[in-house]
């Protein structure tokens, strides 16, 4: 069957100007506008060395996922991102052209499991990582994988971390409206809090918004049921308020 379950412990949102639930109640309230001139997201628990050769869009992943995790168990990991370092890899081939001599530090930065690496380290947790890129579908990817963790061992409880930003210029075309960098880290464990389903969509939605994004203004409502449809799959979501 096409249909996953699991139990949500808790969940935290990072975007510049977006840092509490009131703020991200107020952005999904705003047709989901971020703030003009928005404060950028701390950076106070990554180590300081790893911070100053971090990418802006890892250091959100790092900070939502160490600030959910403090004092919490976790058992398996999964990071997921669409695009991942993809400006830092553009940048690194630009100056490839040039002539330059590609900086280590940069090319190992560009690999997709750059911030799931980089949080097993901060966090001193050595447990399995998985990283997923899987288009528009990068999001409910990552929960097949946990739930399949999940379904053996139901007792333990998974990080999972979904994060992006805005292409670079080169690629702008190719984006889905007008947004900002963001990390969504959830704790996940066993249960039936949310059941997913998933089929063949009659009629492919434009995309107007990360998948993500989207489900982040589900999380903040107070609706039991309702649709994600990416180019692939129209994924169904049940709430149960019993956990």
């Amino acid at each position: 069957m096409n249909t996953f379950s699991f139990t949500l412990l808790d969940w935290l949102a990072l975007s510049p100007g977006l840092t509490d639930t009131r703020q991200w109640q107020e952005w999904a309230q705003q047709d989901m506008r971020w703030p003009e001139d928005p404060a950028p997201v701390p950076a106070n628990l990554i180590p300081p060395m790893m911070r100053r050769r971090t990418s802006q869009l890892s250091k959100l992943a790092l900070q939502a996922a160490l600030t959910l995790t403090r004092d919490q168990p976790v058992d398996y990991i999964v990071f997921a991102s669409r695009h991942g370092e993809l400006a830092r890899t553009i940048s690194l081939i630009e100056s490839i052209q040039q002539g330059e001599e590609a900086s280590p530090t940069n090319f190992a930065q560009t690999v997709h499991n750059t911030a799931a690496g980089l949080f097993t380290i901060a966090a001193n947790r050595p447990v399995p990582v998985t990283a997923i890129a899987a288009g528009q579908d990068t999001l409910h990817n990552a929960f097949v994988d946990a739930a399949a963790y999940l379904a053996e061992h139901p007792d333990h409880r998974v990080l999972l971390v979904d994060y992006d930003a805005p292409l670079p210029a080169q690629f702008q075309s190719f984006d889905a409206g007008n947004y900002q960098s963001y990390a969504l880290a959830m704790l996940l464990t066993g249960g039936k809090h949310y059941r997913v389903h998933w089929d063949t969509p009659s009629a492919p939605e434009p995309e107007e918004a990360p998948v993500t994004l989207k489900f982040i203004k589900h999380l903040l409502s107070n609706q039991h049921q309702w649709q994600l449809t990416t180019d692939r799959h129209c994924w169904s979501w049940q709430r149960h308020l019993v956990l």
